[in-house]
């Protein structure tokens, strides 16, 4: 509800939100009064709705919780300089990874910025599939448990087995590519983060047009490697780059600077 009246910015009412979330008007009210009550919401003239000045609380709480280290930043700008194109970083948060920081490519033909916060079918970004390769098996397993390999795009791997030699194709030759599997039209390279024990905890991610890839791919997949060992050595990790075996991590336990 709250996305909802986000999208609507005071234009929403009680009805209008009901109608487009299939939610009845008495249920409707009684959660606007206690999102009211708790000043999540404002209510404007004419019954219409806004955020609150206590969505600013959870902002406050979101980036403390999500603010990626200064070094990841660093590298990102680095890779941005490198290349060009658009380009992001992901981040491990629980069990999801998810846009921290992005860089729109100012090149007359590019994709826009990433939208941070976004951590939708990772099997379909070329971020998301270069963190699930170096993760554990068992760890992978686990999350498709509770998520299907959505179709996003025709381009898509939506078979498990699929996705399985995908995964281990990315751990051979270090970096992933995404086909417009996550949009149509874009294409994006992604290489993974690694953290002090081995334990994958990011990716890096650039997008592009789908047309400039082919003739792109050569020297931004080794502005993202590069990238990624930077950051992934910034982080204190000693091993090869990238690791020969995935590593567990504790899904558990957010990924944050101290």
């Amino acid at each position: 509800m709250l996305e909802e009246i986000a999208r609507g910015n005071g234009l929403g009412t009680a009805r209008s939100i009901g109608a487009t979330l299939g939610i009845n008007q008495g249920t409707i009210y009684q959660i606007l009064r206690t999102l009211q009550n708790s000043g999540y919401v404002h209510r404007l003239p004419g019954g219409r709705y806004q955020l609150g000045a206590r969505i600013a609380y959870l902002v406050d709480g979101y980036q403390i919780q999500a603010a990626p280290p200064q070094v990841i930043i660093d590298h990102l700008h680095a890779l941005h300089m490198a290349t060009d194109e658009t380009v992001y970083a992901a981040l491990a948060l629980g069990s999801t990874i998810a846009i921290v920081a992005s860089h729109e490519s100012t090149k007359r033909l590019r994709v826009g910025s990433f939208e941070v916060g976004f951590a939708d079918h990772p099997h379909s970004t070329a971020s998301g599939k270069a963190f699930l390769a170096f993760c554990d098996e068992n760890e992978i397993d686990t999350y498709f448990d509770d998520h299907e390999l959505h179709p996003v795009t025709p381009s898509t791997i939506t078979h498990w087995d699929d996705l399985l030699d995908e995964l281990h194709q990315i751990r051979t030759q270090g970096v992933a590519f995404d086909r417009e599997e996550s949009d149509i039209g874009i294409a994006g390279i992604g290489a993974v983060i690694i953290g002090s024990h081995g334990e994958p905890v990011g990716a890096y991610g650039a997008a592009m047009p789908v047309a400039r890839f082919e003739e792109a791919r050569e020297s931004v997949s080794a502005a993202l490697l590069k990238a990624g060992d930077d950051a992934s050595r910034a982080l204190r990790y000693r091993g090869e780059y990238p690791p020969k075996q995935p590593k567990a991590r504790n899904p558990k336990k957010p990924f944050v600077s101290r």
